[in-house]
């Protein structure tokens, strides 16, 4: 599978086009907002999408594992969309989690969307944050700690591939921040433009937009 390393912080990483985050010396995957069951809180709003967004992120997550060394996993929040999520999560999707769960040293760092005393009840290690090697992994954006690792903001970007643009997930990062996008199958996102993001990085930073099978990598300054 295509990726791309980087440096950050003085350790080094790999990205990979679903959006996994990979530090091979540690053998430590970091990803960020699954979102678990969104599709299916959207269609009991009578918001018809179809309600099969976490059995195929799941699955996208399995295949990672089975594909590289992975012995810890760090959730960056925003595990599930909300609290009544893995009431309705089908079987054979809790039957992946609890398997990931058995096998794999996993830790969630808390997100908005999360319900922590529950997913704390099912085996999950909760956090506010993780610190490791001076670099603070959370769902929010630290400004107390130099480098900070997070998710939250699902950014999204416009690539241009042989004249024709497509609107898809992106990393950013520079020497401080490294923004995560969103892992789920299902999640939308926030344009790299707006002011949340943009706010965020201030000066010189790269932007790694995925496709399916790709990662690209873009130099920015402002």
């Amino acid at each position: 599978m295509h990726y791309k390393d980087v440096f950050f912080a003085g350790q080094h990483f790999s990205i990979f086009p679903n959006g996994e985050l990979y530090w091979q010396r540690k053998k430590t995957l970091i990803i960020s907002d699954l979102h678990f069951e969104k599709g299916s809180f959207f269609s009991e709003t009578r918001q018809f999408i179809p309600p099969f967004d976490t059995i195929e992120t799941l699955r996208q997550l399995t295949k990672f594992i089975d594909d590289h060394p992975v012995e810890t996993i760090i959730f960056l929040g925003d595990l599930v969309h909300d609290k009544l999520a893995f009431q309705r999560m089908p079987g054979k999707a809790k039957e992946l989690f609890f398997h990931i769960l058995k096998k794999i040293n996993c830790t969630l760092t808390v997100g908005n969307h999360d319900d922590a005393s529950f997913l704390r009840d099912i085996g999950l290690n909760l956090a506010e944050n993780i610190i490791i090697n001076d670099i603070c992994f959370s769902h929010h954006a630290t400004s107390d700690k130099k480098f900070s690792v997070f998710g939250h903001y699902h950014p999204k970007v416009r690539l241009k591939i042989n004249s024709r643009g497509i609107w898809t997930s992106c990393f950013i990062l520079n020497k401080e921040k490294l923004l995560m996008p969103s892992y789920g199958y299902f999640t939308g996102g926030l344009s790299i433009k707006k002011l949340e993001i943009q706010k965020l990085f201030e000066s010189e930073y790269e932007i790694y937009p995925l496709t399916k099978d790709r990662v690209y990598r873009i130099e920015c300054k402002r």
